[in-house]
């Protein structure tokens, strides 16, 4: 996929004139300049950031024990918007500020849940749940509000393109601050594995077994959030990919988390990749990526729907 990223476009290449744009470096001219400022950060952008919210997905649904919990379930995804609009609004000209302003209300808005779940549940796992919607609730309130207030005729169209996730933008820079953020929430999370297998067979079997469920669980959802909010915060609201990479990876009877991570990463990344190929190829005008995820998630879940109907399972078995 990553092959495919680097020879279609607009201007197409062949396998050679690829290689020898990369041996040139980013000092070359044309097909040299091409790949290396475009093309290249921004299919390292995709699979880094498809393989994050992938990884996200499989860690929530594996501490709600949940197959069918996406990655905005506790409002990050919703929280980094409303963060994204306020300094696309109030703060256009500051450097890298809509990327930091929703990538620490995307934060805001987990600590929020998790404060909210804390004091008014006793089920831990449930009152995530509850209170992940009703901070997803007042963050879409808050995100139309700021879209009324928005000038329509100059600020209001970029709000809904940005909304609809892109990665037109990519850069080194981007790149470089997603890495910053994923790499380490990634490794806390695979290093993390075994305790988040165990964490899957119940709060009460955990304990037996010597371990603090609530701790895991905060750190576990934590790491994921900060996967989530680095996407976000560089590319706009990017669906389905956290629920469906890892239902695809169980469907081809991975079902282990201590060693299907990697897989999980991979496809997630494979995935997006080949959403924003289409994205960028199909017409002359790019194509919001979240259309194509939205799209392919849609039919790959109605795909496992029909498959559980025949086979007498649960769609995600």
């Amino acid at each position: 996929m990553l092959a495919l990223s680097l020879l279609a476009g607009r201007y197409a290449m062949t396998p050679g004139q690829v290689l020898t744009g990369l041996l040139a470096g980013p000092a070359g001219e044309g097909g040299a300049a091409l790949l290396w400022n475009i093309r290249l950060p921004r299919a390292l952008l995709t699979a880094v950031g498809g393989g994050g919210l992938a990884l996200a997905g499989l860690a929530f649904q594996t501490v709600f024990s949940n197959p069918l919990v996406s990655p905005d379930i506790l409002g990050v995804a919703n929280g980094c918007s409303v963060g994204a609009v306020c300094a696309m609004l109030f703060f256009p000209g500051l450097a890298g500020g809509r990327e930091l302003s929703a990538f620490l209300c995307g934060l805001a808005a987990v600590a929020c849940a998790l404060a909210l779940a804390r004091v008014t549940a006793k089920d831990q796992v449930l009152g995530m749940v509850l209170a992940g919607i009703v901070i997803s609730g007042l963050s879409s309130a808050l995100l139309m509000l700021l879209k009324f207030v928005a000038d329509p005729q100059r600020q209001l169209p970029a709000i809904e393109y940005w909304l609809m996730g892109g990665f037109q933008n990519g850069t080194w820079e981007r790149v470089i601050s997603v890495l910053i953020l994923t790499v380490p929430a990634a490794a806390v999370l695979y290093s993390g594995r075994f305790s988040l297998k165990v964490l899957s067979l119940g709060d009460e079997q955990a304990q037996a077994l010597g371990l603090r469920p609530g701790r895991v669980r905060l750190l576990a959802v934590g790491c994921a959030t900060v996967l989530v909010a680095a996407v976000v915060a560089s590319a706009g609201v990017v669906s389905w990919i956290g629920l469906m990479a890892p239902h695809l990876v169980r469907a081809a009877g991975r079902r282990d988390v201590t060693r299907n991570m990697p897989a999980v990463f991979f496809t997630g990344g494979a995935l997006l990749m080949g959403a924003d190929l289409f994205a960028r190829t199909l017409t002359a005008a790019e194509i919001p990526v979240s259309i194509f995820t939205s799209l392919f998630g849609a039919v790959l879940l109605a795909y496992f729907l029909v498959r559980s109907r025949r086979k007498g399972a649960e769609p995600w078995n």
